[in-house]
């Protein structure tokens, strides 16, 4: 896929992002650019997600990418990757902000996925050049992009002092609204979106809540009954070899570790971000297996 370099005087530079207080100088592009011009919603939240978040997520997700808008996000583990990989398998089309260059997609494990939004005609956005890596720094920089290019900000969940409240703060300042799905006190990452709400953000429970706060826009819906794509798992390369060795029968982590001939260690990290993945699940006795979709 052919990559763009986009600077903020040339006409095709994103209107949105101009009223930010700091609006990136250049923009690193590569994908459908002309998403930038569409409808979007951005979506943000934990990277360290509960189950109820990611229901959310894929709830929400699904319904949005049903009514045409493009799913906007920060393609960390987490909300974020689920948040891609929902629109992605539901026909949609969604907008990855990178906090590093195109050739340095961070997380490493999620380069698969960057590559598959390209293939299914989303777009990848930095305003890095193509070989800087990621820093917390440019975690909180990116941040303000994904702002900018939603027509609001979605929070799905977020722990005290997440990135996700500086997301929703930006949103706020650009005078766009920020929804928030209401979560249990008892959940930890249930706290910025609670906070918010209690500050004045949209509670949402459902999408419509979010289409009807646009009342001067109508909104399109592609079909009744949504038809989703044949799924592809995305692999990250790192993980692929223990993941090919869970392919027919469940195995202890020991006997992953002595066929995949790597450390306890190493096949203990890898199976857990596997796991984050939700590619792979843990049975009683230390056992994994491939996770049924």
């Amino acid at each position: 896929m052919q990559r763009k370099l986009i600077e903020y005087a040339d006409i095709i530079y994103p209107e949105k992002l101009r009223e930010l207080k700091n609006p990136p100088s250049r923009l690193y592009t590569c994908g459908n650019i002309k998403l930038l011009n569409k409808k979007g919603i951005s979506i943000v939240g934990s990277r360290s997600n509960t189950q109820y978040g990611e229901k959310m997520c894929i709830e929400f997700t699904k319904n949005l990418t049903e009514y045409n808008l493009i799913i906007i996000s920060g393609l960390a583990i987490g909300i974020d990757s689920i948040a891609h990989k929902t629109c992605l398998k539901y026909s949609g089309k969604t907008i990855a902000v990178l906090p590093c260059g195109l050739n340095n997609i961070y997380p490493k494990q999620n380069i698969e996925l960057a590559k598959k939004i390209i293939k299914d005609g989303g777009l990848l956005i930095t305003e890095y050049d193509d070989n800087i890596e990621a820093d917390s720094k440019k975690f909180l920089e990116r941040n303000r992009i994904v702002a900018g290019l939603g027509m609001g900000t979605l929070v799905v969940e977020g722990g005290y002092r997440s990135g996700t409240s500086v997301t929703a703060k930006i949103t706020q300042e650009l005078n766009k609204p920020v929804f928030c799905i209401p979560s249990s006190i008892e959940n930890k990452k249930g706290f910025i979106t609670n906070k918010l709400i209690k500050s004045g953000a949209n509670l949402v429970t459902n999408v419509e809540d979010i289409l009807n706060y646009f009342d001067n826009i109508k909104f399109k819906r592609k079909r009744k009954n949504l038809i989703k794509k044949e799924e592809t798992v995305i692999i990250p390369q790192e993980l692929k070899q223990i993941y090919k060795c869970l392919k027919n029968e469940e195995l202890d982590i020991n006997q992953i570790s002595r066929k995949c001939k790597i450390s306890i260690q190493e096949t203990s990290y890898k199976l857990l971000l596997l796991q984050m993945e939700d590619l792979v699940e843990e049975l009683p006795g230390q056992r994994f297996k491939i996770k049924e979709k």
